[in-house]
């Protein structure tokens, strides 16, 4: 008996710990977070300030106390890829000790990103500055950014084009889609020619992402509907990309009808670019 409350008593202990961090999880997420003009306000109460500035086109934000002592300044830029791929990201540096992250912008309201981020990681403790906070918000966001799009971007200006040959063909006819019960495969057909196939990328919920091969199996270009867009049974007004790998650039493109009329306008921008 006195065996078995020993190897009890540690497994409790455990499970106390857990629904503690649980819990502790649970009110995080339960907090509210608001913007009060400049004023971060959680659950009713004054959290610190962040004050916009710069301009309409890219703004800087400062964080300041709740008695307006700077503690943190971000300076937003902007990265242009060769591939026509664009990525907003801001370099973050507080003050007086002097660290730094750097963190993208993933929605168009960034202020009220970045200020979810700060109460999540309790930069401010009591309207002041908490060094705890500040280490753990610099270790969520370690990852350098610029040196990241630097390398990328010194990555595809020395990549070489891909250099393939297409089915040949009529191809003044229409661009279809075909799935192939006996391949289990969704043909590209143009005219009576297959001239590709076409085969899901990604499988979770809301993403609509294709990858576009010849017949020979290369893959020559890869379609990307945003997820929100492929999410939406209703959806009308489409914008989307395209990656042709002939020269490794993104095509951005527009379609009205849904995910379906997208993935045919795609092919048949393929087809009439001579890609496909």
């Amino acid at each position: 008996m006195r065996f078995s409350t020993l190897f009890v008593q540690p497994r409790a202990a455990s499970l106390c710990l857990f629904i503690l961090l649980a819990l502790g999880a649970l009110a995080t997420q339960a907090q509210q977070v608001a913007l009060k003009g400049d004023m971060i306000v959680v659950d009713k109460k004054p959290f610190g300030k962040l004050v916009k500035g710069g301009s309409m086109l890219m703004r800087d934000y400062t964080l300041q106390s709740v008695d307006g002592k700077d503690v943190m300044k971000a300076k937003g830029n902007i990265v242009a890829l060769p591939s026509n791929e664009t990525f907003v990201f801001y370099v973050l540096s507080f003050q007086p000790g002097g660290e730094t992250a750097e963190m993208s912008k993933t929605g168009l309201n960034f202020q009220q990103q970045l200020a979810e981020a700060l109460v999540q990681n309790e930069v401010m403790r009591e309207g002041q500055p908490n060094p705890e906070g500040i280490q753990r918000f610099v270790a969520a966001y370690s990852e350098k950014l610029s040196a990241k799009y630097a390398a990328e971007s010194e990555k595809q200006a020395s990549a070489k084009p891909l250099e393939y040959s297409t089915v040949q063909r009529q191809r003044g006819g229409q661009v279809a889609t075909v799935f192939n019960k006996l391949t289990q495969r969704t043909e590209i057909v143009q005219g009576n020619e297959v001239i590709g196939y076409l085969s899901p990328l990604d499988n979770d919920k809301g993403r609509a992402k294709w990858d576009v091969r010849l017949p020979d199996g290369m893959s020559v270009a890869e379609m990307n509907i945003e997820a929100w867009m492929a999410d939406a049974p209703g959806a009308r007004d489409i914008s989307y990309k395209i990656l042709v790998k002939k020269n490794n650039q993104f095509h951005t493109r527009s379609a009205v009808g849904g995910v379906s009329a997208a993935l045919q306008d795609g092919l048949q921008y393929l087809v009439s670019g001579g890609y496909l």
